[in-house]
C-alpha cells in the first residue's frame, strides 16, 4: 500500500485503499496476499471482515474492465479523468453490488462514500453515492444458469459471472463492437482479445475469455478417493488420479504433512513431466530444473525419478528458499545457485526442464491480473527472455540428453515457433509438440476444470 492505513478504518475500507493502490498502477495490477488485521496494525478484526475485505480486492483484480464499463454510463467525466481515489471507490462499490451477493448494495455505497470523503474530501463523496447507487439501480434481475440470454455474448446488457448466471442491466453497458464488448464482458486487454481473435477466430476467442471467468479451483495430485484422508475434503477430477481440494488450507497443510508427496498441481501442468517420462531416450541419472519456481515440478520429478540427481535453481530468493526447503524429504534435490548450477551441471543433464517464464495466458483464470498487461511489445519482450533463458541452457544438456521446454501459454509465438527455433539452431530433435487449451467453463462442475499451456520434448542426438 502506498500509505499508511489509519486505525480505526473498517476492512472495507482498507479494501478501498488496496484498491487505490491497484488503480494507480493499473494495467500492471497486483495480486499479492494480504492480511487486513496487519494492515491496521493490530489483530481484533471479525475473521469475517478479514474475508470481506479479500474479496472486494480480489473481485476488483478479476473484473477490473466489467467495472469500468458499468460505471462508465452514469459518468458525465471520462474514466481517465477521474482522480484515482474516486475511481477506486467506484471499482470497490460497483464490486460489492454487482459481484458479492451478501453485501447489500446501501453498505457498499455508504462505506465507499465515506471513505471517499476522508481519503479526498467531503464534496467527492457525492458524485460517488450518485454514480454507485444508479449503478445499483441498473441491475434489472439475475439471469439463471443455462438462460439463453447468456449465451449471446454480443448482447450489451449481459453480465456473465462465475458461477454460468448472469445479470442483465437496464442500459447498453457495454461496447457494440464485438471484440471490445467481450473483452470489457470478461475484462481482458482489448489488443489480448483481438490477437486471440487472429489466432483462434472468434469462436475460440469468446470460449477461451468466458472461461477466465471461472474461479480456479485448488486441485490435487496423487488422489484417492478411497483414501480416508481425502474424506469430506477433496472430490474427484475428471482426470484420475486428481482431486478438487474443497478443504480448508489447514487441512491441506496437515493432508500434505501425511502424504510428503501429495502435490498441488493442475492436470496440465502436471503432464508436462508426467506425459514425457516414457519417451526419454534413457532414464534421467542427472537432472536440471533450471527454472524451478518453489519446486512442485522438482518434486513430480524426484517422485518419478528417485535414484536422480535434481539440481533445480530459481533467480528469485522466496522461490529458492522454498526449493532448499525440499531436500529434508528429498535427498536428491540439489539446490544451487544459477551460477553454480552452470558450473556443476555443463554437460552432464540427461533431462533438462525449461518451465520458462511466459505470458501466463494460459492461466489467466488463476492469474487475473495478467489480463491487462497483453501487448505485442511486452509479448517480444517474454520472447527475448524464453531465449535469453534457453540458448546458454542447451550447453548443460549431455549427449543424447533431452530437453521439456514448458510454458503455461497458448500462445504460439512463446510455444511451437520457441521449441523449433531451438531444435533448428542447436541440432535437436523435436519429439513432441502439444498444446493443451484451457477448459472448464461457467457452471460447469469443478471437476472439468483444467489450465491451459504447453509442453515439448527435445533430443540431443
Amino acid at each position: 500500500m502506498n500509505r499508511e492505513v489509519p486505525v480505526g478504518y473498517s476492512a472495507r475500507e482498507i479494501a478501498l485503499e488496496r484498491i487505490h493502490a491497484q488503480a494507480l498502477r493499473f494495467p500492471d495490477l497486483d495480486i499479492a496476499p494480504f492480511d487486513p488485521r496487519t494492515s491496521v496494525g493490530h489483530a481484533d478484526i471479525d475473521p469475517r471482515d478479514v474475508a470481506l475485505a479479500r474479496a472486494i480486492e480480489h473481485a476488483v483484480v478479476r473484473r477490473y474492465l466489467t467495472l469500468i464499463a458499468c460505471v462508465k454510463p452514469h459518468l458525465q467525466k471520462n474514466w481517465p479523468m477521474l482522480e484515482k481515489p474516486i475511481q477506486a471507490a467506484l471499482l470497490g462499490g460497483a464490486a460489492q453490488i454487482l459481484f458479492l451477493d451478501r453485501v447489500p448494495a446501501a453498505a457498499a455505497v455508504d462505506a465507499s462514500v465515506e471513505w471517499t470523503k476522508r481519503r479526498l474530501r467531503p464534496g467527492a463523496g457525492g458524485l460517488v453515492n450518485a454514480v454507485l447507487r444508479k449503478v445499483a439501480a441498473s441491475v434489472a434481475e439475475r439471469l439463471p444458469i443455462g438462460d439463453p440470454a447468456i449465451a449471446d455474448h454480443t448482447r450489451r446488457d449481459i453480465v456473465p459471472l462465475a458461477d454460468g448466471s448472469a445479470l442483465r442491466l437496464s442500459i447498453e453497458a457495454f461496447n457494440v463492437d464485438a471484440a471490445a464488448c467481450l473483452a470489457e464482458k470478461t475484462s481482458h486487454a482489448r489488443e489480448l482479445i483481438l490477437h486471440w481473435v487472429g489466432a483462434f477466430g472468434f469462436k475460440e476467442t469468446t470460449r477461451i475469455a468466458m472461461h477466465d471467468l471461472v474461479d480456479a479451483p485448488m486441485i490435487v495430485t496423487p488422489f484417492d478417493a478411497a483414501d480416508p484422508r481425502f474424506a469430506g475434503r477433496a472430490s474427484a477430477h475428471s482426470d484420475p488420479a486428481f482431486g478438487v481440494w474443497t478443504g480448508s488450507h489447514s487441512e491441506l497443510t496437515e493432508t500434505m504433512a501425511s502424504m510428503p508427496d501429495l502435490r498441488v498441481q493442475d492436470p496440465t501442468s502436471c503432464a508436462t513431466v508426467a506425459n514425457l517420462a516414457g519417451m526419454l531416450p534413457k532414464a534421467p541419472k542427472v537432472i536440471v530444473d533450471l527454472c524451478a519456481g518453489r519446486g512442485t515440478k522438482t518434486r513430480q520429478l524426484a517422485t518419478m525419478f528417485p535414484n536422480a540427481t535434481i539440481y533445480a535453481t530459481d533467480p528469485d530468493d522466496t522461490r529458492f528458499a522454498a526449493l532448499a526447503r525440499l531436500r529434508e524429504r528429498h535427498p536428491g534435490i540439489k539446490p544451487l545457485s544459477p551460477q553454480s548450477l552452470f558450473r556443476e551441471a555443463a554437460g552432464r543433464a540427461d533431462l533438462l526442464l525449461l518451465d520458462v517464464p511466459c505470458s501466463n495466458s494460459g492461466v489467466l483464470a488463476r492469474r487475473p491480473e495478467a489480463r491487462y498487461r497483453f501487448s505485442k511489445a511486452r509479448t517480444q519482450s517474454v520472447v527475448e527472455l524464453q531465449q535469453r533463458i534457453s540458448d546458454p541452457a542447451t550447453g548443460l544438456v549431455a549427449p543424447g540428453g533431452a530437453i521439456i521446454y514448458a510454458t503455461c501459454s497458448i500462445e504460439r509465438g512463446e510455444n511451437e515457433t520457441q521449441s523449433k527455433r531451438l531444435a533448428s539452431r542447436f541440432g535437436l530433435s523435436l519429439v513432441v509438440d502439444c498444446s493443451i487449451m484451457p477448459d472448464g467453463m461457467p457452471g460447469e462442475p469443478p471437476s472439468r476444470y483444467r489450465d491451459g499451456g504447453y509442453h515439448a520434448l527435445l533430443v540431443k542426438t
